[in-house]
């Protein structure tokens, strides 16, 4: 019944589908002007590395994607191997043995790998490579030396904010081989209307319709203008709209917004979010207790976890017991919420927690 009532919405403004469904599509992508030419210079220039960071959501894979789309040498990899030894593998999809290589098992290695290349290669190779901060020390130490040895190759590594420290404390070499440092942190106002409207128009709607310009600034507001929330929250407002039948969702419509409640086999993730819309915080995240620190640093790098989920990744010598470490981490984490460092949500009977979009933007930016 429920498609039944969003299909009939969507044709009272001519969309062929939901327009928010969260899907990776570089031809909507939106915003991040500068950091765009910085990376398209740095892949014109032919400069060895580049790096891409953000936080969850900030939409690095649509970055590179839209690179991907723009730039006919480029290969996107989702994520970097496991071992170094994966790297001949993904270089020969590109690269491929010839007939008789194969006849005769001519198979590069690691350490023959450039010279293979060099010899394959016809003009040159981008590639971009997703999750990086999910590499090995050992995979981004073969990442250097192939990008010193083989002509005519850039590389864009596009990973959490955790990635930058990671390479500046344990791999100097690397380090020193980045000519290109970008950060997405969030959309401005304009730049998140123009991703509603875009979404919108790629699906047969008109402008921001059925959304008003207050509604997008409450939109802003509350999803600090992370892409992914973005997406996420007016996917919700549709379809709370869509049960009312709205000719239009206003600012009044966003604040006083309830997801309905799902039923729990459908696993939808946000089924009633708790958030405390406030400033950034004043205080300095280096300066909070080294707990809080260490629960930040978890919720940086995956959303929506349990307090179960967080003490999983905890030291449980420093507590007592199990039940001494959930109770102290529930504290934490309502400490945090109050100060407007988290958001939780329900689900079920349990609470999940998560980042607020404003302080993903702080540590996108640290």
């Amino acid at each position: 019944m429920k498609c039944l009532e969003e299909e009939k919405y969507y044709r009272k403004f001519n969309w062929s589908a939901n327009p928010f469904v969260l899907k990776v599509d570089p031809k909507l992508f939106i915003g991040y002007e500068q950091q765009v030419r910085a990376l398209c210079r740095h892949i014109e220039d032919m400069h060895k590395i580049a790096l891409l960071t953000g936080a969850t959501g900030a939409g690095k894979t649509t970055t590179l994607k839209w690179l991907e789309m723009n730039y006919p040498e480029a290969k996107y990899i989702s994520k970097p191997p496991s071992n170094p030894e994966d790297l001949v593998n993904i270089f020969l999809e590109f690269f491929p043995l010839s007939f008789f290589e194969r006849l005769f098992k001519r198979k590069p290695t690691l350490n023959s790998l450039p010279s293979y290349i060099n010899k394959k290669m016809k003009s040159k190779l981008i590639l971009l490579i997703d999750e990086a901060h999910e590499a090995s020390r050992d995979v981004f130490e073969w990442l250097r030396v192939l990008t010193d040895q083989i002509d005519n190759i850039s590389i864009v590594l596009a990973g959490l904010p955790i990635i930058e420290e990671k390479i500046k404390h344990e791999l100097e070499s690397l380090n020193q081989r980045i000519t290109t440092r970008v950060t997405l942190t969030a959309l401005s106002q304009t730049e998140t209307g123009l991703l509603i409207q875009k979404r919108i128009e790629s699906v047969g709607g008109k402008g921001t319709e059925p959304f008003t310009q207050a509604a997008i600034h409450e939109i802003y507001k509350r999803t600090g203008g992370f892409p992914r929330e973005v997406l996420k929250f007016c996917d919700r407002l549709i379809l709370s709209a869509s049960e009312k039948q709205l000719d239009k969702i206003d600012a009044g419509d966003v604040i006083n917004h309830k997801d309905v409640n799902f039923p729990s086999e459908q696993k939808i993730l946000e089924p009633s979010v708790t958030y405390v819309d406030r400033p950034l915080p004043t205080q300095d995240i280096n300066s909070l207790p080294s707990k809080q620190r260490k629960i930040l640093e978890i919720l940086s790098k995956q959303d929506w976890l349990s307090p179960s989920a967080i003490i999983e990744q905890l030291d449980m010598s420093n507590y007592k017991s199990r039940g001494h470490a959930v109770r102290s981490i529930n504290n934490i984490l309502k400490r945090l919420m109050i100060d407007g460092f988290v958001q939780r949500e329900s689900h079920g009977k349990a609470f999940l927690y998560a980042l607020t979009p404003k302080v993903k933007v702080i540590l996108a930016k640290h």
